[in-house]
């Protein structure tokens, strides 16, 4: 089986990595190896063999670089992105980048975007779905997905900690994190279709992960929701991907966007699978899909975002 992971996140040697910041102490040694792999080039290409699939698509999540509320300055961010592009250039056949900006910083990070793309190659972009109270629809944020858009380049609006909700939600224990992300997850998505961004910009393609369907769906089934299933006109830019490979999670994704809007993620290096083609094909099974269907999941869709 033919198989893109969309939603794998990678660093390299030369960027200060500590995944364990804003985790419980108790968890600090998952973290530090997710560190580890996410600076080891070796550790990044074995996990192709070892997952079964045919290549990545690689991101730097600025949570893994700064502390809580500090802000990425534009060498950093430039570091990141040149990094990405030296890998993905070196391993072409089995890697694909996205650039990492801050998206809340206006012209900057639309210039930034623009030289990832244009001068380093890169394949898309990866923005936080939240900086402090801003979300995607802020005018701050704005000439970055204009960028986007004018470039034909993805973004893959990525999920956020957010500290309010976490504690909002601690009482739900393990869940508290996952549940905070996914509420940003989503809102994000849902700001944008608020605000028109998707009639602004009409080329403007935006990946969410799977954390984001609890909200997508309810938004959706509601009467006065945001519309953005298979027959709603936003339909066409919002894409979901498979993280948790679940097939509850992926059944909604499809009945929600359609298979031509689903993409394959795991959210490589921090959850690690074997043998993925085996797992995908006992979901595609269970969801009843048919053989076009699972090629757009797996792979197609991937390679139409990244026109690779």
């Amino acid at each position: 089986m033919d198989v893109i992971d969309f939603h794998c996140h990678f660093a390299g040697s030369g960027i200060p990595i500590d995944a364990s910041r804003g985790n419980p102490p108790a968890q600090k040694e998952f973290w530090d190896g997710v560190s580890r792999r996410l600076t080891q080039e070796e550790a990044l290409l074995a996990s192709l063999q070892t997952a079964g699939i045919t290549s990545r698509v690689i991101n730097t999540s600025l949570e893994f670089v700064l502390a809580p509320g500090e802000e990425a300055d534009l060498d950093t961010v430039r570091r990141i992105n040149d990094s990405i592009a030296d890998v993905t250039h070196r391993h072409s056949a089995v890697l694909h980048g996205l650039a990492t900006v801050d998206a809340y910083r206006r012209e900057a990070s639309a210039r930034e975007l623009t030289r990832a793309v244009r001068e380093l190659g890169l394949k898309g972009v990866f923005i936080e779905s939240a900086k402090g109270d801003l979300l995607p629809d802020a005018p701050e944020a704005r000439p970055t997905f204009l960028a986007a858009s004018e470039l034909g380049v993805p973004v893959f609006l990525h999920p956020v900690p957010d500290a309010v909700l976490r504690q909002k939600f601690g009482r739900t224990g393990k869940f508290s994190e996952r549940l905070s992300r996914s509420a940003i997850n989503s809102a994000a998505l849902l700001a944008m279709a608020n605000a028109g961004m998707f009639e602004e910009m009409p080329n403007l393609n935006v990946v969410v992960t799977a954390l984001a369907l609890g909200g997508l769906m309810v938004g959706e089934c509601l009467a006065d929701g945001a519309q953005i299933g298979k027959h709603a006109f936003p339909r066409r830019n919002v894409y979901i991907d498979t993280t948790g490979l679940h097939s509850v999670l992926l059944r909604a994704a499809v009945d929600l966007v359609g298979a031509d809007h689903v993409v394959m993620g795991t959210d490589w290096p921090v959850v690690t699978e074997t043998n993925l083609p085996a797992r995908l094909t006992n979901m595609f099974d269970q969801c009843g899909l048919g053989e076009a269907d699972r090629d757009l999941i797996a792979h197609a869709n991937a390679r139409r975002l990244l026109h690779v």
